[in-house]
């Protein structure tokens, strides 16, 4: 090896590179030719290396340099490359440049494309692909438009469940794990303060080492290029607590006491980590059947910052109403409102606003568990009432300890006992109930020995039974009475005693004749008539169980696939209709109209309609004493809507009625005819769904035509035919 600019040698391999000039060394066996002025620094070269000849193969910048007759070079050296460290540079000719302006000219450059880390997936990026791809922005506006997108990459949204406060949620295929679902979720609630987000980031970063088998796994989580964060999380495909609610009414003790006592040890584990809730309540407890056992899944942790709204109040703690952080009490306290539901179907707190809520927690439960449920022991009154409790201080420290209290009191009731008297210490001895009786004798004194056990660990005890007792009715047994001395206060005591008895009776008696009792409501199918109104209450009736009739269709209303308005004002029902009525789907809302979750029919053979039900939703407040001040303009709409719909409309009449039962409803009756033969009958409910502070009710719309044999007038409409049994069994949610 040798230098071609100081000519120095080398050993052949020893380096590649002159340590004198930094000219790159040459084998001493390169040929060299002449021609050019660069002819005597760097000789042409057919190849340097290896190296080189990649380099060659490869576009190497240029730069155009005029050629003048001492520089032109013969036809074999018309370009020379000029070597700088490891990267010749090309010198073009004339000839070479314009080629290389008039290529550029016809293929002008083109710019790099800018790649957003969202649409990359595991195998790179696709440039070829044309379809649109997701920008990495979440608009919630059109929730539909993220099914089939891709985040980070990994977690493909396939099906739009629905939304609720705190956000939107999506089943997700996980590209890394086969057959694996996962729980995309887009939080839309921006209202954390900054203290609170910082809280909740450090959360979920902890959630996500979090492992426990009541706890939903967070599996990642980030935000899109416009702030909106988001979740993903462990998919359980099963019933939630709620939905068990809706189908059943409530829960039974053992199965409660086993649902709460995981949650309960669920929340602990997390509270250990440092991890709070902050939205426990039935639709975040999910019961998964798929093993051996039933099996409670907490889910959506992290995903709420808290705040309570009009759908989560009834569960929120009273600190939390009255706008402190929350802590693990009051995790705890809403755990109890859930087990509370689960025993009775109801909630223990109720009120059109927040602050109505809290004033019913800072003044105590009212109806006990046991005041509605007469089979439960009052032990678990005691457990929920310091669950309960207003003070954060008087509560359970620990969520696992309420879980074991409200366990115990459900599942370890104790065993019937008799108190009997020994024969041989004479003194009270408890014996259980239960035990086998091996021997009874009788004694001489009128008692009886009774031998309880087996021989081994049997116990003789005696039983007084005086022959006399069997003669002398019961009431001559009782302890006598101290004998009574009478004093002038007595006498007075006893005189303001009877008077203020005679009092009441005079008033119950008033009562009675102005205020005559009314009428129970029918529970049989069909007797929907209006009726008077029995009491003002504005809780919601028990969840009824009722039995699918023959060759029914059982419908219950869900979130999943509505659109639109149906989807931002749901509410909950189910039903059952006839499997011969035409089905249509559910059809979003216009700027004229609202949505309807569902419109079944009775037709004829040519399409007539004979019977029909839809079922749509209406701005409420809550309750029927609520909406009194809406339900004039409902039936002003109501009117303006059916007279461009049918022929000859007229409203036959409006008032308040109840239906299947306790529900309150404000009913419509219309009818009209299109001046021949036909003629439509029909009526529209409004029904509240008897929750303050709820935002929606159920509308329902019945109609009947004269082509329908057993209707013959607005009366008989859900009354009579098959519409009456669909109305029925209508079953509004317990969900609000």
């Amino acid at each position: 090896m040798y230098c071609p600019k100081c000519k120095q040698t080398f050993e052949e391999g020893s380096r590649r590179f002159c340590p004198t000039d930094g000219a790159r060394l040459v084998s001493e066996n390169t040929s060299r030719q002449s021609g050019g002025i660069f002819a005597n620094l760097i000789p042409k070269m057919e190849a340097i290396s290896d190296l080189d000849e990649t380099l060659r193969d490869t576009p190497r910048p240029e730069i155009a340099e005029p050629m003048t007759a001492q520089t032109k070079s013969p036809a074999a050296d018309d370009e020379i490359f000029f070597e700088f460290d490891d990267e010749p540079v090309r010198i073009m000719s004339d000839s070479s440049f314009a080629q290389a302006a008039k290529t550029a000219k016809e293929n002008p450059r083109v710019e790099p494309r800018k790649i957003n880390p969202y649409e990359i997936s595991d195998g790179g990026v696709n440039l070829a692909e044309e379809r649109d791809v997701f920008t990495g922005d979440f608009d919630a506006r059109k929730p539909e438009s993220f099914i089939g997108q891709t985040v980070k990459g990994r977690y493909i949204a396939t099906e739009f469940l629905g939304s609720d406060e705190s956000g939107l949620a999506y089943i997700g295929d996980d590209k890394l794990v086969a057959e694996r679902k996962v729980l995309v979720r887009i939080l839309t609630d921006t209202d954390a303060d900054e203290i609170t987000a910082s809280i909740l980031a450090e959360e979920r970063i902890s959630l996500s080492h979090l492992s426990h088998p009541n706890i939903a796994r967070l599996i990642d989580s980030g935000e899109f290029t416009n702030g909106t964060e988001f979740l993903v999380s462990e998919f359980i495909d099963a019933l939630s607590v709620r939905d068990v609610l809706e189908i059943h009414g409530r829960f039974d003790e053992t199965r409660a006491a086993r649902v709460i006592a995981q949650a309960a040890d669920a929340l602990s584990h997390a509270h250990q980590a440092g991890i709070l809730h902050r939205d426990v309540h039935p639709d975040n407890l999910i019961l998964n059947s798929d093993g051996e056992a039933e099996q409670l899944m907490l889910v959506n942790f992290g995903a709420s910052n808290g705040e309570p709204n009009s759908d989560n109040a009834a569960y929120k703690a009273p600190e939390v109403l009255d706008g402190y952080v929350a802590t693990s009490a009051s995790d705890i306290f809403s755990l109890a409102v859930v087990a509370y539901e689960m025993l009775t179907g109801r909630l223990p707190f109720t009120g059109e606003s927040t602050r109505a809520i809290a004033k019913q927690q800072s003044e105590g439960l009212v109806t006990l568990a046991t005041d509605i449920r007469n089979d439960l022991p009052t032990a678990v009154d005691e457990v929920l009432a310091k669950a309960f409790a207003f003070d954060v201080a008087e509560r359970y420290t620990k969520a696992r300890d309420f879980g074991e209290a409200f366990s115990t009191a459900l599942t370890d009731r104790p065993e019937p006992v008799q108190h009997v008297t020994a024969k041989s210490v004479g003194k009270a001895v408890t014996v259980p109930a239960a035990a086998p009786i091996e021997k009874v004798e009788p004694t001489k004194d009128g008692s009886t020995d009774v031998r309880f056990g087996s021989d081994s660990t049997s116990a003789v005890v005696s039983v007084s039974t005086p022959a006399t007792a069997k003669e002398e009715p019961m009431w001559t047994r009782r302890s006598p009475e101290p004998p009574q001395i009478e004093t002038s206060t007595g006498r007075r005591n006893a005189f303001i005693g009877i008077a203020a008895l005679l009092a009441l009776l005079a008033l119950g008696w008033y009562y009675m004749v102005n205020n005559p009792p009314s009428e129970p409501v029918s529970q049989t199918p069909g007797d929907n008539r209006s009726v008077s109104v029995v009491s003002n209450t504005e809780m919601p009736p028990l969840a009824r169980t009722i039995p699918q009739p023959p060759n029914t269709n059982f419908f219950q209303n869900s979130k999943q696939n509505l659109k639109g308005d149906l989807l931002l004002n749901f509410v909950g029902f189910k039903m059952y209709y006839p499997k011969d009525w035409k089905v249509a789907n559910a059809q979003p809302g216009t700027s004229e109209a609202r949505g309807k979750f569902i419109d079944i029919s009775r037709q004829t053979e040519d399409g007539g309609i004979k019977e029909q039900m839809l079922v749509s939703y209406y701005p409420s407040k809550g309750t029927f004493t609520a909406d009194s001040e809406k339900f004039p303009q409902l039936v002003k709409e109501t009117n303006d809507t059916l007279k461009k719909l049918l022929f000859g409309y007229q409203m036959i009449s409006e008032g308040e009625i109840k239906f299947n039962g306790e529900w309150h409803a404000y009913e419509v009756k219309f009818q009209g005819s299109d001046g021949q033969k036909l003629v439509v009958w029909g009526r529209r409910l409004f029904v509240p769904a008897a929750r303050p502070g709820t935002r929606n009710g159920f509308m329902i719309t019945m109609l009947a035509t004269s082509l329908a044999d057993e209707v013959k007038g607005v009366d008989d409409v859900g009354v009579k035919g098959e519409l009456a049994p669909v109305l029925f069994s209508f079953e509004p949610s317990q969900n609000f």
